[in-house]
């Protein structure tokens, strides 16, 4: 894990929530300084301080970790469409998705 980049992960997510540094470190109950260090690469976490980020700040700690963004992460109207679908429906909501996705393709190749 390289504690520059998950450093410039977690600036960047900070910086989305329109945050400064002061305040995303009191919402999160650590020393401006400390963060500071963090978001350089200069030091690294504990699991509490990263649950703590994820928790108070709605950051996948997946995201901020590895760079991974699952859908539920992303806030579209897709996705929200998306959340409020059965779980007994979901095999068709794939299906029509995986439809949509094919006649999208064979539109790119007319």
């Amino acid at each position: 894990m390289d504690k520059a980049i998950v450093g410039k992960r977690i600036r960047r997510h900070r910086e989305k929530l329109s945050l400064t540094r002061e305040q995303f470190a009191e919402l999160i109950s650590m020393s401006p300084q400390f963060l500071a260090e963090i978001e350089n690469g200069k030091k690294g976490m504990s699991a509490e301080t990263l649950y703590k980020i994820g928790e108070r700040t709605g950051a996948s700690t997946d995201y901020i970790l590895m760079g991974k963004q699952s859908v539920s992460d992303i806030k579209t109207p897709v996705a929200d469409m998306l959340e409020k679908i059965p779980p007994r429906y979901s095999e068709v909501a794939e299906e029509l998705l995986s439809a949509l996705l094919h006649a999208i393709e064979l539109d790119k190749h007319d």
